[in-house]
């Protein structure tokens, strides 16, 4: 095999490599959200409390703070993001990046909370794997 060949090969498998892992841990990541949406069968109303803004390199967190039976709780997420299509009349030019909740200080979220232990909880809209 010549020297050019290898290489190409090894640039492949390197390749392979690194996208099989991010997708392996994309797939771990969504399958722990689903899980927790299955137990976490209790449902409140919770207000963010507290923003972080994001950037290029890092996601907007919220806190958000909900009470389930008179005692007060916090958790804090990573806000998710979709992409929506950019266009120019029916053809699409472009594409922009749009929080799956809202994310300012005071606005209401949907928590849905374990209901043996209330203090562990997620943002039951906040769904999805791009956060960046």
């Amino acid at each position: 095999m010549s020297d050019g060949a290898m290489i190409l090969i090894i640039f492949a498998l390197i390749a392979l490599l690194g996208g099989g892992t991010t997708a392996l841990v994309l797939l771990l990541v969504n399958s722990s959200r689903k899980r927790k949406l299955r137990e976490y069968t209790s449902m409140t109303t919770g207000t963010i409390v507290r923003r972080r803004n994001g950037g290029l390199e890092h996601p907007t967190v919220v806190w958000v703070r909900y009470e389930v039976d008179g005692v007060a709780y916090e958790c804090h997420e990573s806000v998710r993001l979709a992409s929506k299509a950019i266009k120019l009349g029916p053809v699409p030019i472009g594409q922009e990046k749009v929080e799956k909740i809202p994310s300012e200080v005071g606005y209401t979220v949907r928590v849905a909370y374990l209901p043996t232990d209330p203090s562990k909880a997620i943002l039951a809209d906040n769904q999805g794997i791009m956060n960046v």
